[in-house]
C-alpha cells in the first residue's frame, strides 16, 4: 500500500485516520491548522484527493465530503482517500470568501496555486497544500459553490492527453449537465488547472449556494456522484451509472451588474437563454417597477445573483456559452 502522511495524519490500510495540516501561522504566531482526513482501503488502487472550502464561505462541499467519510468503509475501498474538508480555515471561521489576515493582495487561495512558501499567508497556505497534492494525488475533486441553492455545474481541466480523457471521464461520472471542459489558458492559479499542469486529472464540482444556501438533497446527491466517480475509477465496487449526454459549452461570460437596487431573479440555474432574454427586474424604494436585466449572450445559466438587493458591479450572472449536448 502506498504511504500517505499528511501533516499529522498517516495512512493504515484499513481505516480512517484524522489529523492536521499547519498551512501557516497566525498574527499571535499561533499555528493555522486545517483538518486532514485519510481513508486508505484495504487492496491497491488510485488516491483521490477531495477538497473543499477553498473559499471559506462555500460550505456545501464540505458537507459533501463529510457525507461521504462518514458513509464509507474502508474495508471495501481500494486505494485512498485524501480529504481536506476545509481548505481556508481563516475564512471559514469568519463565514467570508477570503481570509480576514490577507490585506495585501493576493488573497484568493484558487488563484494562488501553486502557492510560494515564502509569499503571502494564501501563497504560503497555497504551498503548504499542493506539496502534498503534488506528492500524493492521482485525481482531484475540489467543491465549490456559487450563489443560490439550485447551481449544478461543472469544469473538468481539459489538458491534452491522458490527463484531459481522465479528467473527462471523473466529469461524466458525477454526471452535473452543465459542464465546461475548461481550457487550459483559464482559471490560472485554480488547484484544478494546477494539479493538470502536472498530470493530475482534476475536476471542479459547483454545487449549492453560498452560507446557507444548499439543502440536504444537495448534499446527499452529491455524495452518491462522488460515490459514482470512486466506482468509476476502480476504487468501489457496483455499476458505474451513466447519466448520459451532459450539456458542454465552450467557455463562460460573467455579466456584471451596471446599476444597484431591489431586484428578482427572473431565471434559475440551468435555463436556457438568448441575447434579450429578461434575466431579472429591479424595484424602487417603494416597490415600483424601475427596469429589467438584460441578458447579453445566449447560452445556459450557470449562476444568477439571488437578490433581494443588487450592488453596482456585483455579479449578476454567469452564463455558459454556445451549449451542445455531447
Amino acid at each position: 500500500m502506498k504511504q500517505i502522511t499528511i501533516g499529522s495524519a498517516t495512512a493504515k490500510p484499513g481505516a480512517i485516520v484524522k489529523g492536521q495540516l499547519k498551512t501557516g501561522d497566525f498574527p499571535d504566531g499561533r499555528p493555522v491548522e486545517i483538518p486532514v482526513v485519510i481513508a486508505q482501503g484495504t487492496g491497491d488502487g488510485p488516491t483521490l484527493w477531495l477538497h473543499g472550502c477553498v473559499h471559506g464561505n462555500e460550505y456545501c462541499g464540505t458537507f459533501i465530503i463529510h457525507e461521504l467519510l462518514r458513509t464509507l468503509d474502508p474495508a471495501q475501498l481500494a486505494g485512498t482517500v485524501v480529504a481536506l474538508p476545509i481548505l481556508n480555515i481563516n475564512a471559514f471561521r469568519r463565514m467570508q470568501r477570503m481570509s480576514p489576515f490577507e490585506g495585501y493582495g493576493g488573497g484568493d487561495l484558487n488563484r494562488c496555486f501553486p502557492g510560494d512558501p515564502n509569499g503571502s499567508l494564501t501563497q504560503q497556505m497555497a504551498h503548504a497544500i499542493y506539496a502534498n497534492l503534488k506528492q500524493h494525488a492521482d485525481a482531484l475533486v475540489d467543491f465549490h459553490t456559487a450563489m443560490t441553492p439550485d447551481v449544478r455545474w461543472a469544469l473538468y481541466a481539459d489538458a491534452p492527453g491522458d490527463v484531459g480523457k481522465q479528467s473527462e471521464g471523473i466529469a461524466r461520472a458525477f454526471g452535473y449537465n452543465s459542464t465546461l471542459p475548461a481550457p487550459m489558458d483559464i482559471l490560472a492559479g485554480s488547484a484544478m488547472m494546477t494539479a493538470a499542469k502536472d498530470g493530475i486529472p482534476a475536476y471542479i464540482v459547483e454545487a449549492g449556494g453560498k452560507g446557507a444556501g444548499f439543502d440536504r438533497a444537495t448534499v446527499e446527491d452529491g455524495c452518491e456522484r462522488l460515490r459514482n466517480v470512486m466506482r468509476h475509477l476502480g476504487m468501489l465496487h457496483g455499476a458505474v451509472t451513466d447519466h448520459g449526454p451532459l450539456t458542454y459549452f465552450s467557455n463562460f461570460a460573467w455579466v456584471m451588474s451596471t446599476r444597484g437596487g431591489l431586484f428578482q431573479r427572473a431565471v434559475r440555474c440551468g435555463d436556457r437563454l438568448q441575447e434579450g432574454t429578461v434575466l431579472g427586474q429591479y424595484y424602487d424604494l417603494y416597490g415600483n417597477p424601475d427596469g429589467e436585466a438584460i441578458s447579453p449572450h445566449a447560452g445556459v445559466v450557470l449562476a444568477i445573483h439571488a437578490g433581494p438587493l443588487m450592488a453596482n458591479g456585483e455579479t449578476l450572472v454567469h452564463i455558459g456559452l454556445d451549449p451542445r449536448s455531447v
